[in-house]
């Protein structure tokens, strides 16, 4: 099995954390309390995929060679967010 491109890992991970901040801080809700996190998020999860295409890590790697290395993170920090946790 090939090991997960840090790079990319890292970059899709940040911009998971980021919007999930800004989201969390726009409904007022406690980054610390899973609940609250996960009803922020429940509110934005269809705003996520279009704020994502709009990054470097998407043009860069869509279809391309880090494909599935960013898909991986991208599902990885998806769930941790459905899950109330912030990447």
């Amino acid at each position: 099995m090939n090991q997960m491109n840090p790079e990319v890992e890292q970059q899709v991970t940040a911009f998971f954390h980021d919007f999930a901040m800004r989201m969390i801080i726009q409904e007022h809700a406690d980054p610390n309390n899973i609940n609250a996190v996960k009803m922020a998020m429940m509110v934005h999860c269809e705003e996520i995929y279009p704020a994502f295409t709009l990054t470097p890590v998407f043009r860069e790697n869509n279809g391309k060679a880090h494909y599935d290395d960013m898909v991986e993170a991208y599902q990885r920090c998806f769930t941790m967010l459905l899950q109330g946790r912030l990447p």
